[in-house]
């Protein structure tokens, strides 16, 4: 199946701009989103747990050592073990992103600004005591919660200006297609055959891009002289939550022990657009090129949805009444994700000559054209099989004067450990480019409370996570998440020893490496768009409901 991917990818294609000697490399955001690449697994595990409860997140979820929180079951189970009461909550969310991407040459390209607002669930669920006694166990309690660890909520875009024809997507696909000889039908028809890694190329035949005759294939309806721009956009949505089975014991109100059984649903959607506009200074005539492209836009969709499984082990130690000190272990996240793909694009054609070609053209002389590709899926038998990093966390918590506290944690998240256990392609292996361009993540989470009023508590917190990428300054074929940061603040109000209603806003800033909309480099090949740079900040807010009983 899909014999390019494997030629591609045994090169190390579509990681960099530098071109491999003897190969040619094609890749961008607008490519390469037929397949579940090495870029989307590190994509779909980028996590800084910045998501629980209203308290937990204005603390920054500074809780590997806090405990008897919901957040617990995805952090530090051991905390399950410190409530003292069985607990029921919810956290809707409101969630506010806007990403900026601008371009490296102020000159052919502007900033551009894009919002994106979505409404959903950070965290659910219920903790429940199932024990008491009074000897060594003193309590025992089982939970069942479910908490959202990452979110893929954002969408931006981008554009450049007057550039040449010779790095219009028809020459991308007109290289591709004489370098592996797609051919056409005896009557001229092209089919889009069982590899959609091929589609693009083939859409580009069926809107008038490209054509192909005896010698091979060539570009007939952009002039050499035609300047170009070009427009992207990308959206991205869905989100990854996290279903917790979790169990905590307490032993003696001193040490604390616990596990999950973490099961992820995936839901992870993404549109490209990509668009050209064709311009002259002077229009070629009728006899030089009778058929002119004026437009093109090429619109695809991926899907990647499937279900993860991981184990969490914790424990917490309370030397003294005023310090907890807590650690715990992730195992890797094993995912079986299906993916569905299509692609459509649109093209508008001008007949400038007599339409020696016989096209059915409106009054104005224009032609249009409109081609969907099939339906792609990868399922079943032919799912995705991967897995995310392994995780250590560890943390400290102090309560001074019973009414402040202070926590911090710190996370080592090895994204060299991600594995590609299985796929559709035979012999796919991203072992080695994840090992080579990845390393392990730093992440820094600090929090603390204030209890201003015997009913009124006072929240504040910090994230970092750093950079998990070895060289964040190289092109790669999508963007990747580099290092984020997190300021929370928060307040809690106590109605009654059963009843509390917990406020927490976030704000966050991810940045991203550089992208380009597509290029093919390697063998001669010189064909690239404009780089661009994205950041997205996201204004979170939260509230929790909660009983105790």
């Amino acid at each position: 199946m899909k014999k390019i991917y494997q030629l591609l990818l045994s090169a190390a294609v579509s990681l960099t701009l530098v071109a491999t000697a003897g190969a040619q490399n094609f890749g961008g955001v607008a490519l390469n989103n037929d397949i579940v690449g090495w870029g989307d697994l590190y994509n779909l595990s980028f996590t800084s747990q910045n998501y629980g409860t209203a308290r937990s997140m204005a603390m920054g979820n500074a809780f590997t050592a806090l405990g008897a929180d919901m957040v617990s079951a995805s952090l530090n189970p051991a905390g399950i073990g410190m409530y003292v009461n069985s607990d029921f909550s919810f956290t809707p969310m409101m969630q506010f992103a806007r990403a900026k991407t601008f371009g490296a040459d102020p000159y052919n390209s502007d900033e551009f600004s894009n919002n994106s607002n979505r409404f959903g669930f950070s965290s659910i669920g219920g903790v429940f005591t199932v024990y008491r006694g009074t000897g060594a166990l003193t309590n025992f309690n089982l939970g069942f919660v479910y908490n959202r660890v990452a979110d893929f909520n954002h969408s931006y875009k981008y554009a450049s200006w007057d550039n040449s024809a010779n790095n219009s997507m028809a020459n991308l696909f007109c290289e591709l297609s004489n370098i592996d000889r797609l051919q056409t039908n005896s009557n001229g028809t092209m089919s889009f055959g069982n590899d959609p890694y091929y589609w693009g190329a083939v859409l580009a035949y069926k809107n008038g891009l490209t054509n192909k005759d005896d010698l091979g294939w060539y570009i007939d309806r952009i002039g050499e002289n035609a300047r170009i721009d070009q427009y992207n956009a990308v959206q991205t949505r869905g989100s990854i939550g996290e279903y917790a089975i979790t169990m905590g014991f307490n032993f003696v109100d001193k040490f604390y022990l616990g596990a999950t059984l973490g099961i992820h649903s995936v839901n992870y959607n993404r549109s490209v657009f990509y668009g050209e506009n064709y311009l002259y200074d002077t229009y070629p005539s009728g006899d030089e090129m009778p058929y002119q492209l004026e437009y093109m836009n090429y619109l695809q969709s991926t899907r990647i949805s499937g279900v993860g499984v991981n184990f969490k082990v914790g424990f917490t130690w309370r030397p003294v009444a005023w310090l907890r000190i807590g650690g715990a272990y992730h195992t890797r996240t094993a995912y079986n994700l299906s993916m569905e793909y299509y692609g459509d694009m649109w093209s508008s054609t001008f007949s400038a000559g007599s339409n020696p070609d016989g096209y059915d053209v409106d009054n104005m002389g224009y032609m249009y054209d409109y081609v969907e590709s099939p339906m792609w899926e990868d399922a079943g038998a032919n799912a995705w099989r991967v897995s995310s990093p392994s995780r250590l966390m560890v943390g400290a918590a102090f309560t001074i004067a019973q009414r402040l506290i202070l926590s911090a944690d710190y996370e080592a998240a090895y994204y060299n450990d991600m594995w590609l256990r299985g796929s559709p392609i035979n012999d796919l292996d991203y072992t080695s480019t994840i090992q080579e361009y990845f390393r392990h993540s730093n992440t820094i989470r600090l929090g603390a409370e204030f209890r201003a009023l015997p009913f009124l508590d006072l929240r504040a917190g910090y994230i970092y996570t750093g950079d998990a990428i070895n060289n964040a300054s190289l092109l790669y074929t999508h963007p990747l998440a580099k290092e984020q940061t997190y300021i929370t603040a928060g307040l809690g109000i106590r109605f009654s020893e059963t009843t509390y209603l917990d406020f927490a806003y976030q704000y966050n800033n991810t940045m991203y490496t550089h992208q380009q909309s597509f290029f093919a480099t390697g063998n001669g090949l010189d064909i690239e768009t404009v780089p661009v740079s994205t950041s997205v900040k996201k204004h979170i807010a939260v509230l929790t409901l909660g009983f105790r009983f």
